[in-house]
């Protein structure tokens, strides 16, 4: 799927390579497995939301990178309990894939996200 909205977007030949090479890389989710992710709606229009349930920390640094690895925004999100909710606005920048990187503490995790 990556791929075909990669050479949707008339992506060089490299750019497409680098991004299936970033989607085998990607750290999988590092900790126990009940921390709850969810991005929605994906594909967006280019504002949705990332939610996190159930992390056993009090800090996360949250990254947006372009389909080449591109870092387009970072945040660290800070909380009381253990959910965080923040509302993600890529409208400046061009449709197609990104991918949202999540790490705290001993938990790291990447999804991808798709703006129409």
């Amino acid at each position: 799927m990556s791929v075909l909205m990669v050479q949707a977007q008339a992506r060089t030949p490299a750019q497409v390579q680098a991004a299936q090479q970033a989607e085998k890389e990607n750290p999988l989710n590092l900790a126990s497995g009940n921390e709850d992710v969810a991005i929605y709606p994906n594909p967006s229009t280019g504002v949705f939301t990332v939610e996190l349930n159930n992390l056993d920390t009090r800090k996360v640094e949250l990254r947006i990178m372009n389909v080449i690895g591109n870092e387009i925004l970072r945040e660290t999100l800070t909380s009381d309990d253990v959910q965080f909710k923040k509302t993600v606005d890529l409208n400046s920048f061009a449709k197609g894939l990104y991918y949202v990187k999540i790490e705290a503490d001993n938990y790291s995790t990447v999804r991808r996200v798709v703006v129409k």
